[in-house]
């Protein structure tokens, strides 16, 4: 997720407006790579259904029973038939839950055997819909079947560290591999196949080491690179420091980059605080207020997913009327911004026609909603 290409910029304005100025966005080729410039409101081509709701329609891992709710919630997967698949990290394990909220099994259990988490991070479905869970400190990855039985684990122990992966259709792997260079820590966003060797890197993000002590912070901000993966393997990707997604093709190719103008949201104290609460509690000597820091601004975006209709939505910082609401940008599989919608919802999941996304309830503790998905 990077920044913005300021040779692209210059070549727009020097290249003349496209037909599609009519309807609010400038399109132009530059060096072989279609960039879509958007304007501040949503101008959809006609006919474009430009209005979301959302309607609640259930809420899992809500119930007070300890053993069949989330301790901490940080990610979730569903799969075709709407079975949810809840990674719990304090409880070190994955709890699975039917359509209807139903709590049906704990998959996996702590410790460093067979079938066993030590810090589980992330989790996936591979094309054969089995879950793939990055255990971190156990630097592997762990598979199961969605009937939680144990299949195998794959070691990560070449690699410092390898996290936030998506699979595609091709069981092909995006993500977020750490390494130390010239004395420097740095994040490469790589795409991997599926026995783990590298075909290409996107973008590589440098930082100093904050050793405790030494005075050096990260900006936590500042490496808030996100990406998105289109089951046909393409990537969309954003370093978040300017409005701009670039997607690529399946094997590396730069293919476009859609651009947006974005009001600049001021950090207060308040946001820092309660995103240093959101922080999971890693353990060890290391206090996070020691190594971390703020900037003064937001970057543009907070999240951005890929819809089932290859629409892309970015969850913005842009705050709502209401506390906990913010803009959500949607863009056509062209990259045509086409509408805009508020909400506290943090959508993470889209399937069968319906959203699902990380909420806390009244007492504050996180829980998947699952939400009916209307266009007009």
């Amino acid at each position: 997720m990077k920044r913005t290409l300021h040779a692209i910029l210059t070549f727009i304005i020097l290249a003349g407006l496209s037909p599609d100025l009519a309807i609010g966005q400038k399109i132009k080729t530059v060096d072989g790579i279609k960039v879509i410039s958007n304007g501040r409101k949503p101008k959809p081509p006609p006919g474009t259904p430009v209005q979301l709701i959302l309607e609640e329609d259930g809420r899992i891992g809500a119930g007070g029973d300890p053993g069949k709710s989330f301790a901490e919630l940080t990610l979730f997967v569903v799969d075709r038939e709407g079975t949810i698949f809840g990674l719990d990290m304090k409880d070190r394990n994955i709890k699975a839950f039917d359509r209807d909220g139903g709590f049906l099994m704990t998959i996996g259990k702590p410790g460093q055997g067979p079938g066993e988490l030590s810090m589980p991070s992330g989790i996936q479905l591979n094309s054969r819909g089995e879950l793939v869970i990055e255990d971190v400190l156990n630097r592997r990855l762990a598979f199961f079947t969605r009937q939680g039985e144990y299949i195998k684990n794959i070691s990560l122990a070449d690699k410092l560290g390898l996290v936030n992966i998506m699979i595609d259709d091709n069981d092909g792997m995006l993500g977020r591999e750490m390494g130390v260079e010239d004395k420097k820590m740095f994040f490469k966003i790589t795409k991997f196949d599926s026995e783990l060797k590298a075909l290409f890197t996107i973008d590589k993000i440098a930082f100093e080491v904050p050793i405790p002590g030494s005075g050096v912070k990260i900006n936590i901000m500042d490496m808030m690179a996100l990406y998105d993966q289109a089951p046909d393997g393409r990537i969309f990707y954003s370093r978040n420091q300017e409005y701009a997604v670039q997607v690529y093709s399946g094997d590396g190719r730069h293919m476009s980059t859609i651009r947006k103008p974005f009001k600049s949201v001021d950090v207060t104290e308040e946001d820092i605080e309660e995103m240093l609460a959101r922080i999971p509690n890693m353990g060890g000597p290391v206090n996070v207020r020691d190594v971390l820091e703020f900037p003064e601004k937001f970057p543009p975006m907070q999240n951005m997913t890929l819809d089932e209709m290859g629409r892309l939505h970015v969850r913005t910082w842009e705050k709502g009327e209401v506390e906990g609401e913010y803009f959500t940008d949607v863009f056509d599989g062209e990259g045509r911004y086409i509408a805009r919608y508020v909400g506290k919802a943090d959508i993470r999941e889209w399937k069968g026609g319906a959203a699902y996304a990380i909420e806390e309830d009244e007492d504050g503790f996180k829980m998947i909603k699952r939400y009916r998905v209307n266009w007009k």
